[in-house]
């Protein structure tokens, strides 16, 4: 007995196998129409339940032309200007979503505390409607950003209910009335919104953070370019309430001309400040160099050093001069105090140089000396004129007596006086370098730094007229706007995006059930698989559910499965030609392919064209002829009469159709392959040939015994049964093994249970034989 998985695993690889086939597809796709209506329906359901119990999303847009220039421009101080303006459209964009901006906007907006309603589904905000508001104090941070219920009771009191440190607190109070807790402080007023009862229910409200706000914005507004040639943006926020969207896009679009010209004036006056600070250092170091100078004078009492310098190598030249003849003068009043031996011998014409300084003095004493001489002649030494004049002689000589030392000494303290002089010269002269280094270095700096003031100083200047003349461009080409119909979700693409998946997933359901469909479901996908002829199709039983195996050919029948039956009668005439068909084996790959059923109902149209025909059960495992013709399972059969038991009359049953009778299998017996190879089986056949003019032999399923190829053997047609959709593919390598390794020249297929049309697809007839792939019944 072979297994059936050994028969799955003998598929052929052959590229027929796994080509494309558009009928077969067709076919799954028609029995799949319920799937796929399923798949798309609950696609489509579930893009309802999303649009359902989605909240809508509106979007404001405002339309802004920015264009930034200076006047400053204009007065031709572009230094200082170029790059604190220049900054592009996407510079304009970044300012936009910065936070420090945002920032400015939640200092405007009034969003400190938002109100909300729980509805049956949803929660909708009540945006500058809600029946009453708050007055609030955090004293906890934590209390920020939690929700706190409001349920309202009545017109006058109402129930706040909050969380704090994971306990549910609830307490009922008054409108108006002070709420105090160490965490916040709450008043809760009605507003003109309050009309109770038509406002009953539960609100809760959260009290907002600055970051909670600041990053509320940065997630629900966008800004993009429109146009960058025009300098045009787009600003865009999204909000579920509509008039909160658009309420908070004009306070964004108000508050951008002002903040634009303060951020643009943010460069400027970081560096005048910067100008300002250096301008302070500048002026604080001229002032030291001023001091410098001023005391350089007052010590130095001079500015001019190059002067100075000249002044003093002429006075040093000058004093070594005077010192050179200071020394000649010296000198030769000391040789002359040395060599001077009296008064008489400097009027004897000494070789004794005399000093220059007592010229005048030798002269006046010679003088008085030629007058003495003189009067001498008139007078006697002892006239008073005589002793008057030597009085004079006298007081000469001792003069000279006592200037000669004193004029050794007043050279020598001359000649000390000129050297400290010219020591001090010196000294100047060796420090005039260094100080006119240091002073012209100096005043290179108080040069450079007074440069650098006025540099300074312009550069402000400049910046502050930047600063006074900067003129914000900005034009709002389209204010913020109330939405209409909502952004997301749009009901359109979520129900095309929800028919394409679901046509997507039909798709792949298909595909898979394509590939995983392995049954031979149509007549040309068989004419394809086989090598073997086509006897004929048998459609598809639709009149009733066949609980078994059943006889449903009748005499005056027209139905479809009558005529394909008479149809594969007359191709067997056909198929044999002269010879005369005397034996017909059935068989099929599996049980539950029908060859019973076309066994039964071709023997009984063979018998309604006069032909006597038998009909022999040689399934003695699983017998069902009996069945067919409505009868209880016999004790006398094939198997009793293989073994001698019962005689051939006893065996042969007859139907209710004229010249159609049957031998039933008989008791199971436990080896009916060695009963078929007995010589009795032979004979039973040559007899049956003998009084019938066709005998139908139903054999068990050829790919799970070796019974039918027994009989085969002994056969002239064979019949191999396939069951549309029934089949699997890898069974046509059974017919292929009957025709090739057993040589059966005349074996044949049919085609049976196949849809209206003969040549369609189909599940079956319906008949249940609950085999499924086994044969043998299994004991429980």
């Amino acid at each position: 007995m072979k297994d059936f998985d050994q028969i799955e695993n003998t598929q052929s690889g052959d590229e027929l196998f796994n080509s494309f086939d558009l009928e077969k597809f067709l076919f799954i796709l028609r029995k799949s129409l319920l799937w796929i209506i399923l798949f798309v329906g609950s696609s489509v359901s579930l893009a309802y339940v999303y649009l359902r119990y989605t909240k809508p999303v509106f979007q404001s847009t405002s339309l802004l032309k920015l264009d930034f220039e200076s006047e400053a421009t204009s007065l031709g101080l572009t230094s200082g200007f170029k790059g604190s303006m220049g900054t592009g459209l996407s510079g304009e964009i970044e300012i936009l979503r910065s936070k420090l901006f945002f920032d400015k906007v939640v200092d405007v907006i009034d969003m400190d505390v938002s109100y909300y309603y729980y509805g049956r589904y949803l929660v909708d905000e009540r945006y500058r409607n809600s029946p009453f508001v708050v007055s609030y104090k955090i004293k906890n941070s934590f209390f920020y950003n939690r929700p706190f219920d409001v349920d309202i009771k009545s017109p006058d009191t109402f129930e706040l209910i909050y969380m704090d440190k994971g306990n549910e607190v609830s307490q009922t109070y008054s409108y108006g009335e002070d709420i105090i807790t160490d965490g916040f402080n709450f008043v809760i007023h009605k507003t003109d919104y309050f009309n109770y009862p038509e406002v009953g229910g539960r609100y809760y409200f959260t009290v907002n953070s600055e970051d909670a706000l600041i990053g509320y914005l940065q997630r629900n507004i966008s800004v993009s370019p429109e146009n960058i040639n025009a300098r045009t943006i787009r600003i865009s926020l999204e909000d579920f309430n509509r008039n909160k969207a658009r309420d908070l896009l004009t306070a964004v679009d108000t508050l951008y001309l002002d903040y634009s010209r303060q951020a643009k004036n943010i460069t400027l006056e970081q560096k005048i400040k910067f100008l300002d600070s250096q301008i302070m250092l500048t002026e604080d170091t001229l002032e030291t160099y001023d001091s410098y100078f001023e005391n350089f004078i007052i010590e130095n009492r001079t500015l001019n050093l190059v002067g100075d310098i000249q002044r003093v190598i002429q006075s040093l030249i000058s004093l070594d001069s005077a010192q050179s003849q200071l020394e000649d003068q010296l000198l030769e009043a000391i040789e002359f105090d040395e060599n001077f031996e009296g008064y008489d011998s400097l009027l004897a014409g000494s070789d004794l140089p005399v000093p220059a300084s007592l010229n005048n003095f030798l002269t006046r004493y010679r003088e008085l000396l030629n007058e003495r001489k003189e009067k001498l002649r008139y007078y006697n030494e002892n006239t008073h004129i005589i002793k008057g004049i030597d009085d004079q002689i006298e007081s000469f000589q001792n003069t000279l007596e006592e200037f000669i030392p004193r004029h050794i000494a007043f050279l020598k303290e001359k000649e000390r006086r000129l050297g400290g002089k010219s020591d001090y010269l010196e000294k100047i002269f060796a420090e005039l370098p260094s100080m006119r280094t240091s002073f012209d270095r100096n005043k290179r700096f108080y040069n450079l730094h007074e440069g650098y003031l006025m540099s300074l100083w312009r550069t402000k200047m400049d910046l502050e007229i930047t600063r006074a003349g900067t003129v914000t461009d900005f034009v709002i080409l389209s204010p913020a706007s109330l939405p209409g119909a909502p952004i997301k979700p749009q009901p359109t693409i979520i129900y095309s995006i929800s028919l394409a998946a679901g046509f997507l997933i039909s798709f792949v359901f298909l595909l898979i059930r394509y590939l995983l469909h392995n049954s031979i479901s149509s007549y040309r996908e068989l004419e394809k698989l086989v090598s073997v002829p086509i006897l004929g199709s048998v459609p598809e039983f639709t009149t009733h559910k066949l609980p078994l195996t059943k006889l449903v050919i009748m005499p005056s029948s027209k139905s479809a499965i009558s005529e394909a039956l008479r149809t594969i009668r007359t191709n067997m005439e056909f198929l044999n030609g002269n010879k005369v068909t005397k034996t017909i084996t059935i068989t099929s790959t599996i049980s539950g392919e029908g060859k019973t059923f076309v066994a039964v109902n071709l023997g009984a149209v063979m018998a309604f064209s006069k032909q006597r025909v038998c009909v022999v059960d040689m399934d003695m495992r699983k017998p069902k002829v009996h069945l067919a013709f409505g009868d209880e399972a016999h004790f006398k059969g094939m198997s009793t009469l293989l073994i001698g038991k019962n005689s051939l009359d006893e065996c042969i049953t007859s139907t209710s159709i004229q010249n159609l009778d049957y031998i039933p299998a008989g008791p199971n017996p436990p080896n009916p392959s060695e009963l078929i190879l007995n010589d009795e089986y032979d004979n039973i056949l040559a007899e049956l040939k003998k009084r019938y003019d066709l005998v139908i032999l139903d054999t068990p399923p050829v790919g799970l015994v070796t019974d039918a190829v027994l009989s085969m053997k002994k056969s002239d047609l064979q019949l191999y049964v396939v069951r549309s959709d029934y089949s699997k593919r890898s069974f046509v390598k059974s017919i292929e093994n009957l025709k090739k390794i057993n040589r059966f020249t005349n074996l044949t297929v049919i085609f049976n249970s196949v849809k209206a049309g003969g040549k369609g697809y189909g599940y079956g007839y319906g008949y249940g034989y609950g085999y499924g792939y086994g044969y043998y019944e299994e004991s429980k």
